[in-house]
């Protein structure tokens, strides 16, 4: 029939609860006007009430970088307010980074429209956005139609790692004065790419890449560093396995961060990760000072590795896609791995997810977490504890209805045994035989008279993974609703803004 056509609407695929690779982006961008969204995504919606269940936008899962790019017209930055100049906004080169870099899948939590490149966003602009990322501690925040902002972020079950890549922006220091071009243009070396991947976007703007890209004086870190910890509170409230993923923010030429980032950024935690320095790409880029944050790149090359070799393997030694070099440059002294200490605290490769330049290109040096515990400073480390927990999530609610005793003591045992068997055969842990590499006890040693009365399950997990040096122990409680405790998981947080 004449004017009559099909379109091919697929289904928004479930992933597993417990994949390590599933990323959700917070932040600024703006929707296409006029462009609905695919029957798939609509369709997701729909089953979990989420179409008007905020005064916001509901995040919405992105399976490709076509999907964002069709959605989202992220090349709408304006220079200034009302100005026809345009740039790009840091979350579209956040998910475009992802999946050049070998991301397969991730939320978009659209928080609003980006807020002009200048002048720099301050006083009570900055009060309304950082109320949307991070809304004020409130009650009934079990029912899902009152989270607001990172919030959203529980409701997720598959994902694994949380980024806000407006975050050095929000705290930037005023950045009025222009910069002239920089002398040269970056060159463009031939290197084979994959068909239908947008490195680059659009020819860049001349008067966007001329505004100096956003810094930090000593004060803005101090803030910076409070907004980071008030996050990963918020975010472990409900879910301790979600790493959040930052990229640590530059600094003016004054600021303490300038000569020593390390003793700058004082937040840490096993369930965070900051990424330094920043990119220089092999193409002009439409953004203050043609740099990119790192977060994106980092976050795709975590899930690629995830995707390849497993949550427990290191993403060091691999290389981000069209990046032509760092900023600022690392001193050789941050970089040398043979004269790193186990108890230098302050050195960047021990802290840091480090990217830097090697003999093939820059490369990512140190996949690491910002933990002051060494055992825990292996990112991957963390990433195969968040998928225990997530594990531990599922069987909670699959023996919600169980009366606790030695049967279901039983089966939470082969349960958890059966999972750790096979990260020992996939050769995430270490040991000869899975007793050496791992154990699970869930009895009446773990469980009291008191956990039993109050509907709660302790298991006690303890294993030997590839990275670390010494065996780890966490004990998970299972509540009666489903619900997962990581009970020991105070020491671990340590968030110390």
């Amino acid at each position: 029939m004449f004017g009559l056509s099909f379109v091919d609407a697929p289904p928004v695929e479930p992933a597993h609860p417990a994949r390590a690779d599933i990323a959700l982006f917070v932040g600024w961008t703006t929707r296409r006007a006029g462009v609905d969204l695919p029957r798939g995504i609509a369709d997701w919606l729909r089953e979990r009430a989420l179409v008007a269940a905020t005064d916001t936008d509901p995040p919405l899962p992105i399976d490709g970088w076509d999907t964002f790019d069709a959605l989202f017209d992220w090349h709408a930055r304006p220079l200034r307010a009302g100005a026809a100049q345009r740039g790009d906004d840091y979350l579209g080169l956040a998910v475009r980074d992802f999946f050049a870099n070998g991301g397969r899948k991730c939320y978009v939590l659209r928080l609003g429209d980006p807020w002009p490149v200048l002048p720099q966003i301050a006083g009570s602009r900055r009060a309304v956005a950082l109320a949307q990322l991070l809304p004020p501690p409130r009650d009934a925040l079990w029912q899902r139609e009152h989270w607001r902002g990172i919030e959203q972020a529980w409701g997720l079950e598959d994902v694994s790692l949380v980024l806000v890549p407006d975050l050095p922006d929000l705290f930037g220091a005023p950045r009025d004065r222009v910069r002239g071009d920089a002398a040269g243009e970056p060159a463009e070396p031939e290197v084979f790419v994959e068909c239908g991947i947008n490195l680059v976007g659009d020819d860049a703007v001349a008067g966007v890449r001329r505004v100096a890209a956003p810094r930090l004086g000593d004060e803005a870190f101090e803030q910076w560093n409070v907004t980071v910890a008030q996050l990963q509170e918020r975010l472990a409230r409900r879910r301790r396995d979600l790493m959040l993923l930052l990229a640590a923010p530059l600094a003016t030429r004054d600021a303490r961060a300038a000569r020593d980032l390390a003793r700058a950024v004082t937040v840490r935690g096993s369930q965070l990760q900051i990424a330094t320095p920043w990119f220089v790409p092999t193409r002009e880029a439409r953004t203050p000072e043609g740099l990119l944050p790192p977060d994106g790149a980092l976050a795709g090359l975590v899930a690629a590795t995830v995707l390849a070799k497993g949550a427990a393997r290191t993403a060091a030694g691999r290389a981000p896609l069209g990046v032509l070099d760092v900023h600022p440059t690392l001193p050789d002294g941050a970089l040398r791995t043979a004269d790193l200490r186990p108890d230098d605290d302050g050195a960047l490769l021990h802290r840091f997810a480090v990217f830097g330049p090697t003999a093939d290109g820059i490369r990512l040096l140190s996949d690491r977490s910002a933990s002051r515990i060494d055992g825990w400073r292996h990112a991957g480390v963390v990433r195969l504890l968040g998928q225990l927990l997530r594990t531990a999530r599922q069987v909670g609610e699959t023996l919600v209805f169980e009366p606790s005793g030695e049967a279901l003591w039983s089966r939470v045992r082969g349960r958890f045994e059966d999972l750790l068997t096979r990260y020992w055969e996939a050769g995430a842990l270490r040991g000869a035989t899975p007793d050496q590499a791992f154990g699970v006890q869930c009895d009446r040693g773990t469980t009291s008279q008191n956990d039993i009365d109050h509907g709660r399950v302790v298991v006690v997990i303890d294993f030997v993974p590839q990275l670390a040096i010494e065996r780890l122990r966490v004990t998970l409680a299972l509540a009666e609703d489903g619900g997962v405790q990581w009970t020991d998981s105070a020491a671990l947080a340590e968030v110390s803004p």
